[in-house]
């Protein structure tokens, strides 16, 4: 387990450790993985009964090194026996799926994928409960959100793929033991999709402001997102949203308008984040070019199209005394940081990617790399394996809040 704070709170919590790189055992004798990239739909249970969980497995070999995670939801129909039993569970439709923030159960670190003669795979992994509150024991201690349930594995072995799946000869049912010993319980895993997660980003804005869609040269949200294995949808919606008073906005201002203004607020039906573009907004103290205001949900962000460099700080080269909306490049660069925060992600201390502050990019840039020529288009690799592989309910919209010192985990 993992000790883990947030630069922004002063709590520490245990966390389950991110997934270290895997061997390349999984590849058969042909040279093909028996698991390749992607996400998976899963199911665990009982064999001839409706599964207990259901959840994601994600297989991503993109960084150069192969990883892999999962997460258990507790299954709606479980209880159904109309419902098809364990091996036979159709996907919950195409692509990566979705499931309900209350019904969240188990994370699953796999440590072991290694390929078998029957042209299957051995599946080793860590379990690690998740508890909807901390718990605080009888000495006054907390204990973590967190508790480690032991390492499991699974011998996985090809099976007949129920309708839905686009690659039914990706399709394995198996075993399940812990420590050597079998459970009595089953697992299924079905590819559904080449990404590992899914999101929308709803982008609302008060008249006459930039939008901050792409950063002028071809990358825009989905080029951002793709490399790191999210299927990141854009969706501009209203153009006219207005605040009566100043032209300033709070941060209870700014939730106000998000939840008048979202298209859609069913989090356990789909991640969506809402992004609103307006003058400025005033927030912890000072005005900011962005903020991450929704700490309780996490899906809420402003981006500030009218704060203006300072025209006599030459740090800003070209951008001296213009308006943060009129730089494509740091506007959409703001916006992209803000959202990091709503995934859970925390400040960088070095380099020049996403994560790392406006201020102090310009500040360390080289003589020969100005601002903002030295922004690095692309999230640090550590926050890229955080993207891929931290719990869902550390990187979904409505998971767990920074409000109650409960941050993000850091990998180990």
């Amino acid at each position: 387990m993992v000790k883990a704070t947030h630069p922004s709170f002063s709590g520490q919590h245990d966390y389950p450790p991110l997934p270290k790189a895997l061997p390349e055992e999984r590849r058969s004798r042909s040279g093909n993985p028996a698991l390749p990239d992607g996400c998976y739909f899963i199911a665990c249970g009982f064999s001839g009964l409706p599964p207990v969980f259901v959840g994601t497995l994600r297989v991503d070999s993109r960084s150069g090194e192969l990883s892999a995670s999962g997460d258990l939801y507790e299954a709606a129909g479980s209880e159904n026996p109309e419902e098809p039993s364990l091996g036979e569970v159709p996907p919950p439709g195409s692509g990566v799926p979705i499931f309900p923030i209350p019904a969240y159960r188990y994370y699953l670190r796999v440590t072991g994928i290694a390929a078998t003669e029957s042209g299957g795979f051995t599946l080793s992994f860590e379990a690690s409960r998740f508890l909807q509150q901390t718990v605080i024991l009888l000495e006054g201690a907390m204990s973590s959100q967190w508790l480690p349930q032991g390492s499991f594995s699974a011998q996985m072995a090809p099976a007949a793929a129920p309708e839905g799946y686009p690659s039914p000869e990706l399709f394995f049912t198996g075993d399940v033991a812990k420590e050597d010993n079998l459970t009595g319980t089953m697992l299924q895993i079905g590819w559904v999709s080449p990404h590992l997660r899914k999101a929308v980003i709803e982008i609302d804005r008060i008249p006459g402001v930039e939008v901050p869609l792409d950063n002028g040269a071809g990358l825009d949200w989905q080029a951002v997102f793709n490399g790191f294995g999210w299927d990141v949808t854009a969706a501009l919606s209203d153009s006219d949203v207005k605040k009566y008073g100043k032209p300033m906005w709070t941060a209870d201002e700014a939730r106000a308008a998000m939840v008048a203004r979202r298209d859609s607020s069913d989090l356990d039906a789909e991640w969506r984040y809402h992004v609103l573009v307006g003058e400025n907004i005033f927030y912890k103290n000072s005005e900011q070019r962005g903020a991450t205001y929704d700490e309780s949900t996490r899906q809420g962000l402003f981006v500030s199209s009218h704060i203006v460099f300072s025209a006599d700080d030459a740090r800003w080269g070209p951008l001296r005394g213009k308006r943060a909306g009129e730089s494509t490049l740091t506007f959409f660069r703001t916006a992209v940081h803000e959202l990091g925060h709503a995934m859970g992600l925390g400040h960088d201390k070095t380099g020049f990617n996403f994560m790392r502050s406006t201020d102090e990019i310009a500040r360390d840039a080289p003589a020969d790399s100005p601002f903002p020529t030295n922004i690095v288009w692309s999230f640090a690799p550590e926050d890229g394996h955080r993207l891929r592989h931290w719990p869902d309910m550390v990187v979904r919209p409505g998971g767990t809040s920074l409000l109650n010192d409960n941050p993000a985990p850091l990998p180990d």
